[in-house]
């Protein structure tokens, strides 16, 4: 399998996120939310090092208290010369505060004629439980228990970023991911002073508007090996965000973002962004 060369470029980025569309039923949703949902679609590029290596095509529907998240995220251009991957990922659950919480996470991964298909079901007020097909031979993975899983939410559900109110800043929180073998957090903080918004003018089809620049830093927690854990936890990233306000600013969505590989910059950026709401009159 060439399943670490893909980890070691665009995982990063796909996981901020990281970082399209696997058709999910919304049924979870009752008719009124369904009503007055947002229904939210995004197209990501990525780039490392000035190449394209990829895209990212993320579709959601967002109710008052629940929503659904697909993702689509494809390997091409120069990175198609050495490996061809694919994810798919289906996320749905709930908001709780500034939170959001998954009840059904669902990954299909594709590297050549190799695939894996893992669901994650969060039990309430317990760790998730995990089926692989292939199964992993163990478990959660190295160095991880059900007490490191507690209270997470897988990676995709980390595009949808709530508040509270307009006196929330969205990038003053921290996000306890777990992917079915690695558990990590991403710490956001404000980048500009006093964390105020910028404006970002994007492509045509892009997103234009006012935006929020933070900096986020990866910490892991559990499920990698003792050297790969000390190596992580010496690194100084320089991962930066910026993110969209929707629906006035009651959830926030990346619209860029870059940080440093081994092989260059990368920048993941929305070069498409549409918001639309299916309410009634």
């Amino acid at each position: 399998m060439r399943q670490t060369a893909f980890r070691a470029t665009s995982l990063p980025a796909a996981v901020a996120i990281s970082l399209a569309m696997a058709a999910g039923s919304f049924s979870f949703l009752t008719t009124a939310q369904a009503e007055s949902a947002t229904n939210l679609s995004v197209d990501y590029q990525i780039a490392v090092g000035g190449f394209n290596l990829g895209h990212a095509d993320v579709n959601a529907q967002v109710g008052e208290t629940a929503y659904q998240l697909d993702a689509f995220i494809k390997t091409e251009g120069i990175a198609e010369n050495f490996f061809e991957t694919t994810f798919a990922l289906e996320s749905q659950g709930a908001f709780s505060g500034n939170r959001v919480r998954p009840t059904r996470f669902v990954s299909t991964y594709t590297d050549g004629e190799d695939t894996r298909r893992v669901e994650l079901l969060y039990p309430h007020g317990s760790a998730p439980t995990m089926t692989a097909e292939p199964a992993y031979g163990d478990g959660f993975g190295p160095n991880i228990g059900a007490n490191d899983v507690l209270m997470t939410q897988d990676p995709i559900s980390a595009l949808l970023l709530p508040v509270l109110s307009s006196a929330t800043s969205p990038c003053e929180r921290s996000l306890p991911l777990f992917d079915g073998r690695r558990r990590y957090n991403l710490q956001l903080r404000p980048d500009n002073p006093g964390g105020e918004m910028t404006q970002m003018n994007g492509d045509e089809n892009g997103y234009s508007g006012p935006v929020m620049r933070c900096t986020v830093k990866m910490i892991p927690v559990a499920g990698y090996e003792r050297k790969t854990l000390i190596k992580l936890l010496e690194r100084e990233d320089s991962i930066k965000v910026w993110l969209a306000p929707v629906e006035n600013g009651r959830f926030w969505v990346p619209v860029r973002l870059t940080l440093r590989t081994p092989f260059g910059g990368a920048v993941m950026r929305a070069s498409r962004f549409e918001v639309a709401s299916n309410a009634t009159p």
